[in-house]
């Protein structure tokens, strides 16, 4: 989409087309759910203060930092705020082996997009940052509050909506009107995808603990990269396969040692 759209512009576009799915979906299913204010108030009011600091940054991140960087600080950032603020609000331990896959996914991280990293501000990489941080307070809220995976998946992007309305108020930012551009298109697509990788993600937190689903998401990486082999014939060095294979190995980490609690075990004899 380029600069077509502002961040604030383009993520409160994108947000709105993303309720409105939701909507659509929920009214299918009956499975709208009592707001419970007394009881959700305070995840509600951290969801709307984390949104105003996710999308537009990253935005802004990539526009100016490029994408490599700006994606490897907001992931990095991620697994980390995941562990962090599951600890604070979800009462999650910090296992070694948590420690160890989230050390394994930041280096796989370095090691992919090491090879774009060229030239960039510190205004970007700490946007990228923020963001990043907000993200993963975001999946963790969404992890506590009462509702089931479809309304807590509504509630967030009806946050952001509000919350990227409210600063591109701020920034005072201009508003692309509608015509037949393709970034439209784009639009409309980078939207339906995230219906379905937020209703995922959510799902996922909900059953297991957000620092493992935090380390489980490093894999959109893994997935972003084969995809442009896939479908922009784009060719993998030994040092981006080398950081696949870490991302995939530190996704594993945790639950390896779950698995061996519960079943028996995974080592060899």
């Amino acid at each position: 989409m380029g600069n077509f759209f502002d961040g604030y512009t383009a993520s409160a576009f994108r947000s709105i087309l993303v309720v409105a799915i939701l909507l659509i979906i929920a009214i299918k299913l009956k499975s709208f759910e009592p707001l419970k204010l007394r009881q959700n108030w305070h995840w509600l009011t951290g969801m709307l203060i984390a949104s105003l600091f996710t999308w537009g940054p990253l935005y802004y991140a990539i526009l100016h930092a490029g994408v490599g960087i700006s994606l490897s600080i907001a992931y990095a950032s991620i697994v980390i705020g995941m562990f962090l603020f599951g600890r604070l609000f979800a009462k999650e331990k910090f296992t070694k082996d948590k420690a160890l896959s989230a050390l394994m996914g930041i280096v796989g991280l370095v090691l992919i997009f090491s090879p774009s990293v060229h030239s960039f501000g510190l205004i970007a990489l700490v946007a990228a940052l923020a963001s990043g941080l907000s993200s993963a307070a975001n999946n963790v809220f969404a992890k506590r509050i009462h509702y089931k995976t479809t309304q807590s998946t509504l509630v967030l992007w009806t946050a952001s909506i509000i919350a990227n309305l409210i600063m591109a108020a701020i920034f005072a930012k201009s508003w692309q009107s509608f015509a037949w551009h393709i970034q439209w298109l784009y639009l409309v697509i980078f939207a339906l995808a995230s219906v379905i990788a937020s209703w995922s993600f959510i799902r996922g937190v909900k059953l297991i603990e957000a620092g493992a689903a935090g380390i489980l998401g490093l894999l959109e990486i893994v997935f972003g990269v084969l995809f442009g082999v896939i479908f922009f014939s784009e060719r993998l060095g030994i040092i981006v396969l080398l950081g696949i294979t870490v991302i995939i190995v530190a996704a594993a980490v945790p639950y390896v040692k779950d698995y061996n609690a519960k079943h028996g075990t995974l080592d060899p004899e």
